[in-house]
């Protein structure tokens, strides 16, 4: 195992779960165990002012000539699947067929046919009981991969680096107190998405919703008339919106409704869910589709409530990206460097590029070689996550 994929097993192993109840920043204390260790590492690899902030940002500076190249990944693990106890395996050379996890799991061709575009690849997995968090932190260890090698070849030019690795990303909140002063970069890179061929320069426009429902509680036997079940009110609210407008239906233009979290008991619950939508029009039509059928739900029960919060969580970073045309020229001339042919692709989520582009820098997001993101069925693809320690070479490379 070389020492970049050693380095990426080191990072998966440490539990950076973010918690999006928690108020706070970074949303937990954990997230720092990585940083500070990569801290630790950046200064080995020369980047002397590398430095945890106050806010569980992670910057560090390389002096090189021409732009200020920015490279970016988060640190923190999706809320789906734990990231406690993660237990990589390696599969070589893989056969294109089901992998089993566990007893209790099987990474199918069926479910994922994708895995066949992998054949004879090494793949790392997981033993099915965590996710991998390969999303990100296969993009931090390729950034990591890039600067170890230019630290072993002083000989090589290249342009100013400067890094940034950030907490809260998959809660919505990475930039949240994100620095533009202290990440010092004309342009950036998020590396934080799948496949290696896509510059992803779209993405959703994101809304963070959350309902509280507060019911009438009475023991059901004397219930008629007057006990109104939490639950159901929030149920009745989910009838309401389009049932094919769910993640499971989205065409690849297509937006989507999801709900991410229910809590509670029948006299008060609550429910978490995400708006995603490429174009304002549509992310409105959403955030209006919530609050109606909220209001029907209130209407209907006087009794009752239900109470909504809608929160902007990102914009799409398009709008952004088309005023500087150097970040995603380069990111294509680094791709073909390396035998890839590129291709653009919207992004059905988000990265924090989204908000660091909205701020004034333009950042759009490359592959990382991992899949299946945010569960226990997660996997990356080895020759392609060390491919993408190539690209990002050609990025800050000066031939």
């Amino acid at each position: 195992m070389d020492e970049n994929l050693k380095r990426f097993i080191e990072y998966v192993k440490i539990d950076t779960q973010s918690n999006d109840k928690a108020g706070t920043t970074p949303s937990t204390e954990k997230q720092k165990d990585l940083s500070r260790l990569l801290v630790k590492q950046l200064k080995e690899l020369d980047l002397t002012d590398a430095y945890l902030d106050e806010f569980g940002v992670v910057y560090a500076h390389l002096k090189g000539e021409g732009d200020r190249i920015g490279l970016n990944a988060h640190v923190d693990t999706a809320l789906e699947v734990t990231g406690k106890g993660v237990n990589p395996r390696l599969v070589e050379k893989y056969d294109g067929e089901n992998i089993k996890l566990s007893e209790k799991y099987t990474l199918e061709v069926k479910q994922f046919p994708h895995m066949k575009e992998h054949i004879g690849h090494d793949l790392i997995v997981t033993d099915g009981n965590t996710l991998l968090g390969a999303d990100d932190k296969a993009g931090i260890a390729i950034i990591m991969g890039a600067l170890a090698f230019l630290k072993a070849h002083p000989e090589i030019k290249h342009k100013n680096i400067s890094v940034a690795f950030t907490p809260d990303e998959e809660i919505g909140e990475g930039p949240l107190h994100f620095d533009l002063k202290k990440m010092d970069a004309d342009y950036a890179f998020t590396i934080d998405g799948s496949y290696i061929d896509t510059i992803e320069n779209e993405n959703y426009n994101a809304l963070g919703v959350h309902l509280k429902a507060h019911g009438v509680a009475v023991h059901p036997g004397e219930g008629t008339n007057t006990l109104i079940n939490a639950f159901l009110l929030l149920s009745e609210v989910i009838d309401n919106l389009p049932s094919n407008e769910t993640p499971y239906y989205a065409k690849e233009d297509g937006g989507y409704w999801h709900v991410n979290d229910v809590n509670g008991n029948n006299e008060i619950c609550s429910l978490s869910m995400i708006l995603r939508d490429f174009s304002k029009e549509g992310i409105q039509r959403r955030k209006e589709l919530i609050v109606e059928a909220v209001n029907k739900v209130n209407a209907k029960y006087p009794t009752a409530h239900v109470d909504v919060e809608i929160k902007e969580q990102y914009e799409n970073m398009k709008q952004f990206v088309d005023k500087d045309p150097r970040p995603c020229a380069l990111a294509e001339k680094a791709l073909k460097e390396n035998g890839i042919t590129p291709k653009y692709k919207k992004i059905k989520g988000g990265t924090d590029g989204a908000t660091f582009s909205k701020m004034g820098l333009v950042t759009p997001n490359l592959g990382t070689g991992s899949y299946n993101h945010h569960g226990r069925y997660e996997f990356l693809d080895v020759q392609e996550f060390n491919k993408m320690i190539d690209v990002v070479i050609s990025l800050v490379r000066i031939d």
